[in-house]
């Protein structure tokens, strides 16, 4: 229905249990796919993307995506008629969803398919449009490998990212030295495995800290050391730290994410 209404943008809300699976599919529009509750696991063109509460997904008409729910979601996703949203089309991406465009999707949801373009709801409907084309991109995505012994490797990083074997032993799984492993992984991939294993571990964090996990807690399931150890590695990556990036989607819906855990693991 979402994708067949007469307006330059439409909007739909569904609820998801935790392990449901969205078959592979394709829109004839753009699409912002955002949970204000949940995470996401979506897969497009040969790449992994991790989706919390505090982001979304752009993800471009006639792409084939599909998305996991790595716990209970609340999805309210936007569809946008191909070149309304400007300066996005052709890429997916994961975006940081600002508290103004968090308060605009929700208002779409009660707006009727059919509203008045030139009406006070289409008027907001334009004002959601120019803030997603504004919107900040993210590193929460892993491309996977081509190679079918390297994605092999991939496929069961993701199933254990706690799992400490060596690139050796990972290698020989899959028929593969060592040696033939730093060489091709990085061609495949753009990053060493080592470095790809680290943000895998790092993007199923959100999915732990949903799940109501202290930072300790998320640390060892993680196969970290410390808390701390953890920490340093999350703001290594996205610049700030695991307590306020995992509370930023969650910051006028309820109780804090995270239960509360010693003050030096913020």
């Amino acid at each position: 229905m979402a994708n067949r209404v007469p307006r330059d943008v439409a909007a739909l809300a569904r609820s998801d249990p935790a392990g449901c699976v969205i078959a592979a599919h394709h829109h004839l529009r753009d699409q912002l796919i955002y949970a204000i509750e949940g995470v996401m696991t979506i897969r497009a063109k040969g790449s992994i993307w991790t989706i919390p509460p505090s982001h979304g997904m752009w993800m471009p008409a006639h792409t084939e995506h599909a998305i996991r729910m790595d716990v209970a979601v609340e999805m309210r996703t936007l569809y946008f008629q191909p070149g309304v949203v400007q300066g996005k089309v052709g890429a997916c991406r994961v975006l940081a969803i600002t508290p103004l465009l968090r308060e605009l999707v929700l208002r779409a949801m009660a707006i009727a398919p059919h509203y008045d373009p030139d009406g006070a709801e289409g008027r907001m409907m334009q004002v959601l449009v120019d803030e997603v084309g504004q919107l900040a991109q993210q590193p929460l995505s892993l491309k996977l490998p081509s190679d079918k012994r390297l994605l092999r490797l991939c496929e069961a990083l993701l199933a254990d990212v706690s799992s400490g074997a060596s690139i050796a032993e990972l290698g020989e799984s899959v028929g593969l030295s060592e040696r033939s492993v730093i060489r091709l992984f990085p061609k495949e991939t753009g990053m060493s495995l080592n470095r790809w294993r680290q943000q895998a571990r790092l993007m199923r964090a959100f999915a732990l800290a949903e799940q109501g996990m202290t930072m300790t807690q998320i640390a060892l399931e993680l196969g970290y050391g410390s808390a701390s150890a953890f920490s340093k590695m999350f703001r290594k990556l996205f610049g700030q730290a695991p307590r306020s990036f995992f509370r930023a989607g969650h910051q006028d819906t309820g109780p804090a994410l995270l239960r509360p855990d010693s003050p030096d693991q913020a």
